[in-house]
């Protein structure tokens, strides 16, 4: 992977660590990295499709 700026301490860093990513409706998303010492302190992002995917665990969603 190519060296990135942590969006935390602003270092340059070989071993970057993908913390977000950003969703944009008319600019498109992008990515955040960190470097693995911030990356741990970034709060886990939601997932923005997690809601819209069928339960798979549930008999009478899968027979729909």
């Amino acid at each position: 992977m190519m060296p990135q700026v942590c969006a935390r301490c602003d270092e340059t860093t070989s071993d970057p660590v993908v913390v977000a990513i950003g969703y944009g409706a008319s600019a498109g998303g992008g990515t955040v990295y960190a470097c693995p010492d911030c990356a741990p302190t970034f709060p886990k992002q939601r997932d923005p499709f997690e809601h819209s995917l069928p339960d798979r665990s549930d008999p009478v969603r899968q027979r729909r």
